[in-house]
């Protein structure tokens, strides 16, 4: 069976140019791990790739969403799941790209989601409960749980023995889980431009984007959306742009203010990777140098795929 292949790094870094490359190489299908490129009407903004880009590598999970429908990572991990068991089943190479973090987390590791709802007067069973004794209730459900809780925290003790019954598992146990990988064989390339071309570079591409029509597309998706806080204007360039439309900053202003916030941006991606896993083969390089770094990334995996 082959492996599973990710490759992450900051807004702007290439990792869809590379994904291609890898397809192309290996046998390879695409998906897509970008929270806002699931959604339709942002293509520009979200700097989409087009069908002539593709060479005709199938990419997954592209624009699969209206603007105004809404798309949790618990979705994006049981869709990408059973795509990437298909794949493996077809001896295709799952290629995952993206920069959502959270999605990237949630599908390559064990991750269960807590079901935080409330059962209708769970507290009042309790009533009659002194504040020690029901901590050594949840001591004995969930140890390693009431150890976090001061036996006086009457409500967090009650509300860790809720989701206890909710969930039908430990919350402690969910917690330890979600640090363990779900796929026993990844291998996680990381791109990291030299971070002051990679500046530059979103600096230039919010210009390009612009010149593209980014106005535009945004003033109509947030025309056609129900709820103004939908999930797909929450793009780079949907923020700033509606503050326009709004009239609550001129039109050079919210320019520059996509410019600085997608470089911070691409600043959380690098900490959040970093953080997240250790196990990232990193190739740092510099924009003129993007062509050298896809073939060395390309020499690695077929390395790492002979072992």
């Amino acid at each position: 069976m082959k492996p599973l292949v990710v490759i992450v790094g900051p807004t702007a870094s290439g990792k869809t140019e590379l994904s291609i490359k890898v397809a192309k190489r290996f046998n390879g299908e695409c998906i897509n791990a970008d929270s806002t490129q699931i959604f339709k009407g942002t293509d520009i903004a979200t700097n989409k790739i087009t069908d002539e880009e593709t060479f005709g590598i199938k990419q997954h999970l592209l624009s699969i969403k209206e603007v105004n429908e809404n798309y949790s990572v618990a979705d994006f991990q049981n869709d990408a799941r059973n795509i990437i068991e298909q794949m493996f089943n077809e001896n295709k190479l799952p290629i995952v790209v993206g920069g959502t973090g959270l999605y990237i987390n949630a599908l390559l590791m064990n991750y269960k989601f807590l079901k935080e709802n409330h059962i209708p007067n769970f507290s009042s069973r309790f009533n009659k409960i002194e504040n020690s004794e029901l901590w050594k209730l949840l001591n004995e459900k969930d140890h390693d749980e009431a150890k976090k809780i001061h036996i006086n925290n009457r409500y967090r003790i009650i509300r860790a023995l809720e989701i206890l019954e909710i969930n039908n598992e430990k919350k402690s146990s969910i917690n330890k889980n979600n640090k363990s990988f779900f796929y026993k064989n990844i291998i996680i390339v990381g791109l990291e431009p030299i971070r002051s071309q990679l500046y530059d570079k979103i600096n230039n591409r919010v210009l390009y984007l612009v010149k593209k029509g980014l106005f535009d597309e945004i003033a109509l998706a947030y025309k056609n959306c129900i709820y103004k806080n939908s999930q797909a204007l929450k793009c780079i360039g949907g923020p700033e742009i509606i503050k326009y439309l709004n009239k609550e900053i001129s039109y050079e202003e919210s320019i520059e203010l996509m410019q600085k916030n997608n470089r911070k941006y691409a600043r959380r991606q690098l900490t959040w990777f970093k953080n997240q896993f250790n196990n990232v083969k990193w190739f740092n390089y510099t924009y003129d140098k993007f062509e050298l770094v896809c073939e060395d990334v390309l020499e690695y995996l077929e390395k790492v795929f002979k072992r």
